[in-house]
């Protein structure tokens, strides 16, 4: 928190409406908390922002549904390696949207076999905590999976 006078107010509302002129799109614009406490001295304070989408969350979520049980939470969590890991390779593309609808790779993305659980959510918003935590860098080798037996996939680096 910082305390400083209203003609820092008027600096921080520019700085701020710069920040969201050049930044990118996706990049998040910082979120403030001004707090008066009197005419002389204003509080400023920057609350947390994450750097991935709520889209993000809910397109790797509704994949998760779609591919994986919901009691299966290690594997929720291997696909959502697979998804990232694709999105650092650049391969597939350049956000997890463009690899999840990239053409016959992740058909749980297009279609649930089941309906979207809070724990689907939460392994998503982890997974992307961790990625971006790691620099946007591979959290793993896996770059594909596909069925296996108990109900969970296999996970492999190479086709």
């Amino acid at each position: 928190m910082k305390s400083i006078t209203h003609k820092g107010v008027i600096a921080a509302a520019l700085s701020l409406t710069i920040l969201t002129a050049c930044g990118k799109q996706e990049d998040p614009v910082p979120q403030i908390e001004v707090i008066i406490i009197e005419p002389s001295v204003i509080v400023i304070e920057t609350l947390e922002t994450k750097p991935w989408t709520d889209q993000d969350v809910q397109a790797i979520a509704l994949t998760l549904a779609g591919e994986c049980y919901n009691d299966k939470v290690y594997d929720k969590r291997r696909v959502c390696e697979v998804i990232l890991n694709r999105v650092s390779d650049g391969s597939w593309g350049d956000t997890v949207l463009e690899v999840l609808a990239s053409s016959s790779q992740f058909n749980g993305y297009w279609k649930q076999n089941r309906p979207v659980s809070e724990n689907d959510m939460e392994v998503a918003e982890q997974a992307l905590s961790d990625w971006y935590a790691n620099g946007c860098e591979a959290l793993s080798d896996y770059l594909y999976f596909c069925a296996g037996e108990n109900r969970e996939n296999t996970f492999r680096s190479e086709y």
